[in-house]
């Protein structure tokens, strides 16, 4: 348990540690690959020790003060890949991609509202999902995966289809055109030059060049969903097709970002306390990673970022922000992956904000054990702000002190890490289930107390 104390302010600099969710990302799309890898610098802690557990017999790990060099089992590897439950780094891209490759995942807890999702979204996506139980665990394959692909008339994919097509294409080496009305919003696409992958994306809707008309057009979009507030179509072209020889005898070297999470939960630290002089490094820079940056920019803040480093996922580097009052906002977490690793550090950033703050587009997490939703709302309880729930998200009404509480109840990774942020704004001592942040982050409970000045 996590014990935290008011801060007064916030100093120092923080060189944020290689994100554990792209690590485990990446080895599935080595595994895919079947290119051998070497990933830099990164912190070898409990979950990833789980991780390559979990993938004994796909791959080979070898940790090194150079990093840990990771060669996919070419021989006879493993058909079976098993998992304590859904909770997986960008979730439908790691499951998808193993099915892609042919994997039987094997989910010793599994709730039916999200065996019901895959396998709905699999339908879409012209495949069928088989489950079948296996001893007191349940079973999951596709076989014979071949994705219809139409290059001159691509079909239309919703944004919560988009990562379970792109992992299919991906694990079944096969190349894809698809057409979506939201931006591609992905990590695979920063990675997938490194490993010979090709995606490109283009908009198919022609810039109007009259400027009147440009603004008639603009005027009548407005009010629209996040992610077709542009009334943009864009054509995605996916090419993950390799040959069947021996791949490159080198391993290719891949850079980590800083962690998305202990990102997430220092900037909304910096936006709690906006006289501090924390510093925060490595943060990652790309469209795909920035929905707290938008959200908080549209909450009065003013963000600037200075690029120090580029990644195997792109662009790193430090932010500047200015906080004036914070006012609450309504966002549209579309497509919910996206929002994953910062929708507990919003929610925070929020619950200290002036007026409401409602977010929608969380369905996705209504289909896991605990209930998403349900769990981000026993947070925003405990921490005391207004709110209430609906069926899709939550609303919430901010800008007040409050007490000190404790989180007894085991929380993720990133609700832990967010709400001790919180923490340092309320008045008394409050606890925090640290379990799960723990097992990713051992170093969590020393990096907060370097970088904050106790109130005497």
């Amino acid at each position: 348990m996590l014990t935290i104390q008011p801060a007064k302010s916030l100093r120092g600099k923080i060189d944020l540690p290689p994100s554990s969710d792209l690590f485990v990302l990446t080895t599935v799309v080595a595994l895919a690959r079947r290119r051998t890898i070497r990933i830099t610098a990164p912190v070898d802690t409990p979950f990833l020790r789980d991780w390559q557990r979990t993938l004994e017999g796909h791959a080979v790990f070898e940790w090194s003060e150079e990093g840990c060099l990771v060669s996919p089992v070419m021989k006879s590897p493993s058909l079976r890949v098993g998992f304590d439950s859904t909770d997986i780094p960008w979730r439908d891209l790691t499951v998808f991609t193993l099915l892609g490759m042919g994997k039987t995942l094997v989910f010793r807890s599994i709730t039916e509202k999200r065996l019901l999702n895959w396998r709905e979204q699999a339908k879409r996506l012209g495949q069928v999902l088989v489950s079948q139980p296996y001893e007191t665990s349940l079973c999951l394959s596709i076989e014979g995966v071949s994705v219809p692909n139409a290059p001159d008339n691509p079909a239309t994919v919703s944004p919560e289809d988009i990562h379970p097509l792109l992992g299919l294409l991906l694990g079944s080496g096969q190349e894809g055109t698809f057409q979506t009305d939201t931006a591609l919003s992905s990590p695979l696409r920063s990675v997938a030059a490194p490993f010979g992958c090709v995606m490109e994306v283009k908009s198919s809707v022609t810039r109007e060049r009259d400027e009147v008309a440009r603004r008639l057009q603009i005027m009548q979009q407005k009010g629209r969903r996040q992610g077709t507030a542009s009334g943009q179509r864009f054509i995605v072209t996916a090419d993950f097709t390799r040959s069947e020889g021996p791949g490159p005898e080198q391993p290719l070297t891949i850079t980590l970002p800083g962690d998305e999470i202990i990102g997430a939960a220092l900037t909304a630290a910096k936006c709690l306390f906006p006289k501090s002089q924390l510093v925060i490094s490595n943060i990652l820079l790309e469209t795909w990673a920035t929905p707290l940056i938008g959200f908080i920019r549209k909450m009065g803040c003013k963000v600037s970022a200075q690029e120090t480093v580029r990644t195997s996922f792109g662009s790193c580097g430090m932010l500047h922000i200015q906080t004036g009052g914070l006012e609450g906002r309504k966002v549209e977490c579309v497509p919910a992956v996206e929002f994953s690793p910062y929708l507990a550090a919003m929610v925070v950033v929020a619950s200290f904000a002036q007026g409401e703050s409602v977010f929608r587009g969380l369905e996705d997490l209504r289909h896991d054990e605990p209930d998403g939703i349900e769990l981000m709302e026993s947070c925003i309880r405990t921490l005391g702000p207004r709110h209430g729930e609906m069926p899709d998200g939550i609303v919430l009404k901010g800008g007040r002190d409050f007490d000190g509480f404790d989180m007894a109840s085991p929380l993720m990774a990133a609700h832990a890490a967010s709400f001790a942020v919180a923490a340092l704004r309320c008045i008394g001592t409050s606890t925090v289930n640290d379990e799960a942040l723990m097992r990713r982050f051992p170093y969590f409970e020393s990096m907060l107390n370097d970088i904050c000045e106790r109130r005497q």
